[in-house]
């Protein structure tokens, strides 16, 4: 599974490390749930999906296709995503789609962005060429709706 959607990279988080804001492997557990089909992830082809709980970054969600940080915001674990990054010779840092989702919203977020990819990509187009091609916009309607979206910028 190398290079898929279920190869899935995360920090220890919340559960085992005193510097982060929020729990990963649970996080992590939850989104691989959803992609237990393997035709599915072949379908989905090449994607990165990193998982950091604090902003020390530990398992580089900024370089990530898709990034996920963990953060507090009084006392609640929240999850701030980032699209768009790139960890090659092509590097390139994700940027923030919008608000933070709760521990609850996460998993559907991520699948809902590789929905939009899913709809919106060209043949063999890879999530990070069909971002590229695309940008933010598509993916913050979906996960905002549209007036959030355009304040989200």
């Amino acid at each position: 599974n190398a290079g898929r959607i279920s190869d899935i990279i995360a920090c220890p988080g919340l559960d085992y490390c005193n510097l982060a804001n929020a729990r990963s492997i649970p996080i992590a557990q939850r989104i691989s749930e959803r992609f237990t089909d393997l035709q599915r992830e072949r379908d989905i082809g090449d994607i990165s999906l990193n998982i950091s709980g604090c902003i020390n970054a530990c398992a580089h969600h900024h370089v990530a296709n898709i990034g996920i940080l963990g953060v507090n915001k009084n006392g609640t674990e929240f999850y701030q995503v980032t699209l768009g990054g790139v960890a090659t010779e092509d590097a390139a840092v994700g940027a923030i789609i919008g608000p933070a989702f709760d521990e609850w919203q996460i998993a559907d977020a991520v699948e809902d962005i590789v929905d939009v990819y899913l709809h919106q990509r060209q043949t063999d187009e890879t999530f990070i060429e069909t971002y590229q091609r695309i940008g933010p916009q598509p993916f913050k309607e979906t996960l905002y709706g549209t007036d959030q979206a355009r304040q989200a910028g």
